[in-house]
């Protein structure tokens, strides 16, 4: 099997605020200890895009409130907090299979990122994330 890889950059975002909510989520947590990278627009419309001809232009998808991002680190509250926002808007390079998947709805691609996995041992938290890195691109548009 071939590595069908890609590579792409994105920029770190840390505590990513919710639009007019602030920092507090649909289900009441907080994006607070979150880290995300975001990634290019466009990016994002091209998977899905490729996602819709896939379906023969029968399911469509909504883009995720952040567009295109890598979630990092998912409320996971730093062992050295003085680190956080270290690195603030720093370009980071990553790799993604272009290959989507889909889980409960929401539509993503795996990723591969050195950086990020330093980034988490960094801050004194667990090397690999649960779930594990992927760049979310959408969600499902299932009419209901």
């Amino acid at each position: 099997m071939h590595d069908r890889f890609l590579t792409a950059t994105g920029a770190l975002r840390y505590s990513p605020a919710l639009g007019k909510t602030g920092h507090t989520r649909r289900d009441g947590g907080s994006t607070q200890w979150w880290l995300i990278v975001d990634c290019d627009p466009e990016l994002g419309r091209y998977l899905r895009h490729q996602f819709l001809l896939g379906h023969r232009r029968t399911r469509t998808l909504q883009g995720p409130l952040w567009g295109a991002h890598i979630s990092a680190i998912r409320g996971e509250r730093p062992l050295h907090e003085t680190l956080w926002k270290r690195w603030d808007g720093e370009t980071v390079e990553f790799e993604y299979d272009p290959a989507v998947r889909e889980t409960e709805g929401f539509v993503w691609c795996p990723v591969r990122c050195e950086r990020l996995l330093a980034l988490r041992e960094e801050l004194g938290l667990p090397r690999e994330p649960q779930p594990p890195l992927h760049l979310t691109i959408g969600n499902a548009n299932r009419g209901d």
